[in-house]
């Protein structure tokens, strides 16, 4: 569009065009957009017209740069949704960490997915400028009121394949010592559920049908199953549900009186609100076709994992040592000290999740406080084995960590226990893990 500040002369056009008997004067050009292309410079561009001269504007339009744009979302291990969308319609959604080349420049705007037990980021809109590069980083808060905080087994220090010596010779007979080889390192609750973080996931899995509620009894919706979860009407249970609504005084305590299948239940309802694949089925409760370890979803530990996590390098009965004391190192029936070692504390019920220093791979309370479920049937060892799965056929499900009533002799690294899958009692929880590698 060409403006002259000495008439009222106004001509606008598409293409090369010739203007004769123009009078002399100030003109302004202003140049048009154009799809994937940068304006002209500079614009409005301004002359001046002589009487009987000539004036040129010569426009040239140039493709702008393509730019970058790289998202990034932390921690790694929540693996957190995203939609971007910028000009042109432009939308793009994907999870983790991304880098997108050869975007047009303009407005970018990022909405980040809801993960259980984070805080999202605020969802912001900026400017991509051509052959720039823009962030997006999305950094997750824990929301401490449902979060489940997880830490790598083992840490990255320590190399994978990794080897130890599961069993002990000090133990009942069915802890014969024995080499082990973990091939996959895993992320681990660095603490046992606690009735929070089980009643809020219990709460998304009633809202989204996939449980239900008949006369206090938690039942399953899962793949044709209707197996009891959860008994709300079990005298030590510490949770409540009342018109819809599920609740708890005792949020930090570890959730207990819960079978196996509650246990698996709670694993499979964090994997579907991350976006995982469920790691089992509730029609046969086989996790992965019987292959945990390459799982994608969260699981219970094997009873390998759960030995290997709980001992962080360590070879004495327990990952304090010899000794494991009741008043500062674990919640446990410290009348019943170790053989030779003092006296402590009975302090007849569970406490707070995490009360104890963690031990050196940063897990609180892998001795005492509640035992916790493993994902193997119980079997006797057999001797030196690469990634071991448990028994094929059992009635019995491994328990391991010892508890707030046993002594210090169940709640050694290598102590095992076993109990029916639908068994439930107030000194059992447990903890998930997911394979990451």
């Amino acid at each position: 569009m060409i403006r002259t500040s000495t008439s009222a002369l106004v001509a606008v056009g598409s293409t090369d065009s010739t203007l004769t008997d123009i009078p002399a004067g100030d003109y302004s050009l202003t140049w048009g957009t154009v799809d994937g292309w940068d304006l002209p410079n500079p614009n409005p561009a301004t002359a001046l017209l002589e009487a009987g001269s000539r004036v040129t504007f010569s426009g040239t339009y140039t493709e702008p740069l393509p730019g970058t744009i790289v998202v990034n979302t932390a921690p790694d291990i929540i693996n957190a949704s995203w939609q971007l969308s910028g000009p042109d319609g432009f939308v793009m959604a994907d999870t983790g960490d991304l880098t997108l080349n050869d975007l047009v420049a303009g407005d970018y705007s990022i909405e980040w997915g809801y993960v259980f037990g984070w805080i999202s980021p605020s969802n912001s809109t900026r400017y991509l400028v051509a052959g720039g590069t823009l962030t997006f980083a999305g950094n997750y808060a824990p929301d401490h009121s449902t979060a489940q905080e997880f830490v790598l087994i083992p840490p990255a220090s320590v190399d994978m394949p990794a080897t130890f010596t599961m069993g002990s010779n000090d133990g009942d007979d069915d802890e014969t010592p024995h080499q082990v080889t973990l091939t996959r390192s895993f992320i681990m609750a660095s603490t046992e559920v606690t009735n929070g973080q089980f009643f809020t996931a219990m709460q998304w899995a009633y809202d989204q049908g996939h449980i239900s509620v008949v006369s206090g009894s938690v039942r399953d919706n899962l793949d044709g199953s209707t197996k009891e979860l959860f008994n709300l009407d079990e005298p030590d249970c510490q949770i409540t549900f009342y018109n819809g609504i599920f609740a708890t005084l005792y949020s930090n305590h570890p959730v207990f009186v819960l079978p196996w299948f509650g246990a698996v239940a709670y694993c499979d309802w964090l994997s579907l609100q991350d976006g995982l694949p469920r790691a089992y089925d509730h029609s046969t409760w086989s996790c992965n076709n019987e292959n945990p370890y390459n799982a994608s979803g969260y699981r219970l530990p094997t009873e390998a994992e759960w030995e290997f996590a709980c001992r962080a390098g360590t070879t004495t009965p327990f990952n304090t040592g010899d000794c494991l004391d009741s008043a500062t190192e674990a919640n446990y029936n410290g009348i019943y000290a170790y053989t030779g070692c003092p006296v402590g504390p009975h302090r007849n019920g569970t406490l707070d999740a995490g009360s104890f220093p963690a031990n050196q791979w940063e897990l609180h309370d892998m001795h005492g406080n509640v035992f916790e479920w493993c994902n193997d049937r119980y079997e006797n060892y057999s001797g030196d084995v690469t990634d071991p799965e448990g028994a094929e056929f059992s009635e019995f499900r491994v328990l391991r960590g010892g508890g707030w009533g046993y002594d210090a002799y169940n709640c050694r690294s290598a102590y095992r226990l076993f109990f029916s899958s639908g068994t439930s009692s107030n000194r059992v929880g447990f903890r998930p893990v997911r394979s990451t590698s």
